[in-house]
């Protein structure tokens, strides 16, 4: 089915390949440190429970690309795969509206001409539109972020089909993984990826935002790994979000962002506003 990977090299791929691709190290200071930034091959997970402000973020990062260079953006294309329909793309151009100096259609259609929405609706359609992608990124040298969200969207049918078999149960996601990280390395891309939490801590934190942010960074870091190993061993940076249960607010989050090389820890507290993802 994928076979064609294999082929030898086009003239026009290996131009992609000499030429390069824009560097996303500037994507977002205040999620990234210097050292730390995303760079091309890296494949960051966001991890967190539903409703903490994963998707949000991912409208943050995805504006900052496709704004003009003018407009503080970075000005390249990003590849978005939805798997869960969460898109929200009214949300998308509010967040545009509010970081365009002057608004209007044509710069809003600008923009998003720098975007290509995709839609999955199983791990195998998944499979084959990784499979489908080479030609699109060859020749789209500006296209640099490849987004899915999320990657765990079809983990509990997965396991139904696959029966009693681990094997059967991981081995479409084993074969996405693998895809992602051929198509990540060899076009120089940047690959961010949800993932939703399916176990959690039994008490959740009630103490407000800057309380919670001056808790050290490990005391954060709630996750437990239960997707295929192929994609555990791939993943570069994990970003693990949570909100506080504060009774006085509902838009109030946190993260903690490990990088797995490094092995630095950071932690940032954000809210939520209609303009999108705000650093505290």
């Amino acid at each position: 089915m994928c076979s064609d990977f294999h082929r030898a090299e086009s003239g026009t791929e290996l131009l992609v390949r000499l030429e390069g691709r824009s560097s996303l190290k500037e994507i977002e200071p205040n999620l990234f440190a210097d050292e730390d930034s995303p760079v091309h091959g890296d494949i960051l997970e966001f991890h967190g429970p539903e409703g903490t402000g994963k998707t949000e973020m991912l409208y943050h990062l995805t504006a900052r690309c496709i704004l003009p260079r003018s407009e503080g953006g970075l000005e390249v294309e990003v590849l978005f795969i939805d798997t869960d329909y969460h898109f929200d793309m009214l949300r998308l151009v509010t967040v545009l509206e509010h970081r365009l100096s002057q608004s209007s259609e044509e710069m809003i259609k600008c923009c998003l001409g720098r975007l290509f929405l995709v839609y999955c609706s199983s791990s195998t359609q998944l499979l084959l539109t990784l499979c489908s992608l080479e030609a699109m990124f060859c020749s789209h040298p500006s296209l640099c972020l490849l987004i899915v969200d999320s990657l765990s969207a079809f983990y509990w049918i997965d396991r139904v089909n696959g029966g009693e078999s681990v094997n059967l149960q991981e081995s479409t996601l084993k074969k996405c993984s693998w895809l992602l990280k051929k198509l990540v390395n060899e076009y120089h891309l940047v690959l961010f990826a949800t993932t939703q939490s399916i176990m959690q801590r039994a008490a959740a934190s009630t103490e407000g935002p800057v309380a919670a942010c001056r808790r050290p960074c490990g005391a954060d870091v709630d996750y437990r790994p239960y997707l295929c190993k192929a994609w555990q061993h791939m993943v570069k940076h994990r970003i693990v979000f949570s909100r506080h249960e504060d009774a006085n607010s509902t838009n109030q989050f946190s993260l903690v962002s490990h990088h797995l090389t490094s092995h630095s820890l950071r932690k940032r507290c954000f809210i939520i506003k209609e303009s999108g993802v705000e650093f505290c």
